[in-house]
């Protein structure tokens, strides 16, 4: 009862007294927030895809220093797999790349044949395209 005699009051002395927002304003809420959202989430998803590259070419030069290490220690021969360097324990575990692929090994190479490769098939899977990720120059 309290409540509305305050509220007559209010209109008296020529004041409203506001009781919540209108649709409208809520929509115009949501759409700002929707856009901020957007855009944070496009630079999100674009340094995460960079990051997705960096961590696959860290971890082929990292296989090809264990390969170089097992190669030191066996009389230059050649492990067969990625799972020879984890047999003969110069690597921990097997590891995926981040899209969750295996990396390949190969001893001795094509692109290196003096060598070896270790490659990553990069984002789109396919071998023998631009965004493979190789080890370094050994």
């Amino acid at each position: 009862m309290k409540e509305v005699n305050v509220m007559r009051a209010a209109r008296r002395a020529g004041r409203q007294v506001q009781r919540g927002m209108t649709m409208l304003e809520i929509m115009i809420v949501l759409a700002i927030i929707g856009l901020v959202m957007s855009v944070v989430g496009v630079g999100v998803y674009s340094n995460w895809k960079r990051a997705q590259v960096k961590t696959a070419q860290i971890a082929v030069n990292e296989i090809a220093q264990k390969t170089i290490q097992y190669m030191t220690d066996n009389n230059n021969e050649c492990p067969k797999s990625v799972d020879d360097l984890v047999a003969q324990k110069y690597m921990p575990q097997k590891r995926k790349d981040p899209w969750n692929r295996d990396y390949i090994l190969r001893c001795p190479g094509q692109i290196n044949t003096d060598g070896f490769d270790i490659v990553s098939l990069g984002p789109d899977g396919q071998e023998g395209t631009k965004d493979d990720i190789k080890a370094a120059e050994q």
